[in-house]
C-alpha cells in the first residue's frame, strides 16, 4: 500500500508541476471543460467555445460534446481561476490513474514507466479525461469480485465521463449482474443529479453529437481502424472484431480495445487506459505470449497512433484471444492476463 500511495502522491506531484509549468501551451481540452463548467447554463453553446478561443488564442475545433453528467465532475474546477484548477484536474487525475494502475501492472513497481508511456503523456498534457475514465474502470476490475456494488458505480462513473469509452461494457461484464444492476442504478442517480444543470441539457448533448461530425474533419487524426475504409462492411467487419475481443478478453483489453472498433473517433491518448495491462503483457511476456508483449511495447512506445497501426494492435490482440488459441491447440493463457481480478 505504501507503494501505491507513493506512486499516486509523485503522479500528482509531477504531472500538477508540469501542468502549472507549462500552462502556455495551451491545453485546449480542459480549456472547453472548464468553459463548460463556468457555464452550466449553456455549456453546448457554439458561442461559448468561439469566445473561449478568441480568448485563449486556441486555433482548431474545439466542441464540448461530453454529456451533462460529466459536469458534475468538472464543476468545481470551474469554480477556480484556470491556473489553479488545471494544475488540479492533471495532479488528481495522475494520482488516481497510478493509483489504480498498480493493481494492474506486475510488477507494482512498474508503474512508473507510465510517467513516460506515450499514450499517457498525452493524455495529460492537453488535460484530457482518459486517466479518470481509465482509474474508474479500473478500480471497477480490481473490486468485481469482492465488491460488486462498488465496482458497478465506478463503471457507471466512467460511462458518464465518457459514453463511448465504455459502449462495450455489457459485453465484457456480461455474467456479473450485480455489478451490471448497480451500475445502471449508479448511472441513473448521476442522470438525475445531472438535472441541476437543467434537464434541458440532456437535448442539447444530443444535438451537439449531431453536429460533432461537422466541427470535426473527416481528416483528424485518430487510431480509429474505421478512416482506413469508408465502406458499410468495413464498419460491420471491425464491429465484429470488436464484439470478439470484448467477448474473449473481458478485461481492460477487451472495454478499450473492442470499442477502437466501434467508435469513429479515438485518439492515441484514449489508449491511455491500457497502458498498466500493457506493463503486464510486457513484463509477463513467457506466460502471456510474444504477440501481447510486442502489442503492448508497441503501445507503450506511441507506435499506435495511427489507423493502420490500430489495426494491427487489434487483430494482434483477437489472435491472442483464448479460444483462437485452444482451436490452434495452444495453450490458455494464465490469470497473469487479468491480474487485477485477483487483486
Amino acid at each position: 500500500m505504501r507503494l501505491r500511495i507513493g506512486l499516486a502522491l509523485a503522479g500528482f506531484l509531477v504531472w500538477s508541476t508540469f501542468a502549472a509549468l507549462h500552462a502556455q501551451v495551451k491545453p485546449a481540452d480542459f480549456y472547453v471543460f472548464w468553459a463548460a463548467a463556468r457555464h452550466t447554463g449553456a455549456p453546448y453553446d457554439p458561442a461559448m467555445i468561439a469566445a473561449l478561443e478568441a480568448q485563449m488564442h486556441v486555433q482548431g475545433a474545439w466542441p464540448f460534446v461530453y454529456p451533462p453528467t460529466f459536469l458534475l465532475l468538472a464543476w468545481t474546477f470551474g469554480q477556480l481561476p484556470l491556473a489553479a484548477a488545471f494544475p488540479l484536474w492533471t495532479g488528481l487525475s495522475a494520482a488516481a490513474f497510478y493509483f489504480a494502475s498498480t493493481y494492474v501492472a506486475r510488477p507494482a513497481v512498474a508503474t512508473a514507466l507510465l510517467f513516460i508511456a506515450s499514450p499517457v503523456v498525452l493524455a495529460i498534457s492537453p488535460g484530457q479525461t482518459s486517466l479518470f475514465v481509465g482509474a474508474a474502470a479500473m478500480g471497477g476490475f480490481v473490486l468485481l469480485k469482492r465488491r460488486p456494488a462498488l465496482a458497478g458505480a465506478l463503471f457507471a462513473v466512467a460511462a458518464c465521463i465518457k459514453p463511448q469509452a465504455m459502449i462495450l461494457a455489457p459485453v465484457v461484464l456480461w455474467g456479473h449482474w450485480r455489478a451490471m444492476r448497480w451500475a445502471l442504478v449508479a448511472g441513473l442517480a448521476l442522470v438525475l443529479a445531472s438535472f441541476v444543470f437543467g434537464p434541458a441539457r440532456w437535448l442539447e448533448w444530443g444535438l451537439a453529437i449531431g453536429d460533432f461530425h461537422h466541427a470535426v474533419a473527416p481528416a483528424t487524426e485518430r487510431v480509429n481502424p474505421s478512416a482506413l475504409i469508408a465502406s458499410p462492411w468495413w464498419t460491420a467487419a471491425l464491429a465484429l472484431l470488436g464484439l470478439w475481443i470484448a467477448a474473449t478478453q473481458r478485461d481492460m483489453a477487451g472495454l478499450v480495445a473492442g470499442a477502437l472498433c466501434l467508435t469513429p473517433y479515438a485518439h492515441q491518448y484514449d489508449l491511455a487506459p491500457l497502458a498498466p495491462l500493457a506493463l503486464a503483457w510486457l513484463f509477463g511476456w513467457r506466460e502471456t505470449g510474444f504477440g501481447r508483449a510486442a502489442a503492448g511495447a508497441a503501445l507503450l512506445a506511441g507506435m499506435v497512433s495511427t489507423p493502420l497501426a490500430g489495426l494491427g494492435f487489434l487483430v494482434v490482440l483477437a489472435l491472442a484471444s483464448t479460444p483462437w488459441r485452444r482451436w490452434r491447440g495452444e495453450k490458455a493463457p494464465p490469470p497473469v492476463l487479468r491480474p487485477f481480478y485477483e487483486a
